[in-house]
């Protein structure tokens, strides 16, 4: 992905124009120009919101990225990726699975990346439905994506299923009595998650056998 990046230097004090900002001056024009751009773009998002909103995206360990799905002013960060080059995309689609919708990337790392009016993505991995393709996960690490279950899923035993979660966790029930009971285990695994603790929502059934159904956005065994 391509990335453009905001002229924030209206957040530049003069002072600093000679010597060059320092850090914890870059920081606070990147924290100003995020505020400038989620009180535009989102209105209705309050003040406290918007403040956690940044504290929390400033906070988190890169390579990170900031997404808002704009049609309900919703906002989504997808941190601890291996390089920038995959979080934009990465953030993106952690927030559309999140919120149905296409989402906006605001930010990388603490780069500014929209310019001028906000656009939303599709992300086409989010529907793709055909035979399992371990390539078409969406969201996951690398280090997820090379895990031998995630790699041989399509070679282990049915029924069974796959659950995913918007941080991009993986959770996988194989061998069960019935397709419905490995999705039930599957979502199991993936809600009960300790790590998570029930943030950020549920999670959904991605494939059922070697059938993707992400696309499907089911949250319950079918």
């Amino acid at each position: 992905m391509k990335y453009g990046a905001w002229i924030i230097c209206a957040f530049i004090l003069p002072s600093a124009a000679l010597a060059g900002p320092t850090t914890a001056e870059r920081k606070s024009q990147f924290e100003k120009a995020l505020a400038v751009i989620i009180s535009t773009a989102t209105p209705q998002v309050s003040a406290s919101v918007r403040e956690r909103i940044i504290k929390d995206y400033v906070d988190a360990k890169p390579h990170k990225g900031l997404t808002v799905q704009l049609a309900d002013g919703q906002y989504f960060r997808h941190p601890i990726n291996e390089d920038q080059t995959v979080a934009g995309d990465r953030a993106l689609e952690s927030c559309q699975l999140r919120f149905a919708k296409p989402c906006t990337l605001i930010a990388v790392n603490d780069e500014i990346i929209s310019e001028g009016e906000l656009m939303s993505q599709d992300m086409p991995r989010l529907k793709y439905a055909g035979k399992y393709d371990v390539s078409q996960i969406p969201i996951i690490r690398m280090a997820t994506r090379k895990r031998p279950d995630v790699q041989n899923y399509d070679k282990a035993m049915e029924p069974k299923a796959m659950a995913i979660h918007p941080w991009g966790r993986l959770f996988i029930a194989a061998g069960n009595a019935s397709a419905k009971e490995a999705q039930e285990t599957a979502l199991a695994k993936c809600n009960n998650d300790q790590d998570r603790n029930g943030r950020d929502g549920r999670c959904f059934v991605y494939a059922v056998n070697n059938d993707v159904v992400l696309s499907e956005r089911r949250m319950e065994a079918k």
